[in-house]
């Protein structure tokens, strides 16, 4: 394996589509904080999803960049989402199905992240 390639890994189109899915993900939960569905819900959860927000977009840096790091990360957000909304009372479990399969995606390509 030359120098090149060790360093600059062809990007696997499921990393690709995970991180153009979360930039989505991320630009709708925008409007989910600025609504005023969430004002009625507490002023502790707006908050934590505008948190939760930047660290997403870190995470789809990291992964786009295929930094293990950022997997980690990703993993960590999606099981603190998950809690989250199981406190609000919205979850169900059809709201986990994407972030597991998610989760087993990046487990399927981290022999390409550094």
């Amino acid at each position: 394996m030359n120098e090149q390639a060790r360093w600059n890994p062809a990007k696997p189109l499921t990393i690709t589509a995970i991180c153009v899915i979360g930039l989505i993900n991320a630009i709708q939960m925008l409007n989910l904080v600025f609504s005023p569905v969430s004002r009625h819900i507490g002023a502790i959860y707006p908050l934590y999803f505008s948190g939760a927000i930047i660290l997403s977009l870190v995470c789809i840096a990291g992964l786009w960049m295929l930094k293990r790091w950022a997997a980690f990360l990703y993993a960590a957000l999606l099981v603190c989402n998950q809690l989250v909304l199981a406190a609000m009372g919205y979850w169900e479990l059809s709201a986990a199905v994407i972030p597991v399969i998610i989760v087993l995606l990046l487990v399927k390509h981290w022999d390409k992240m550094r």
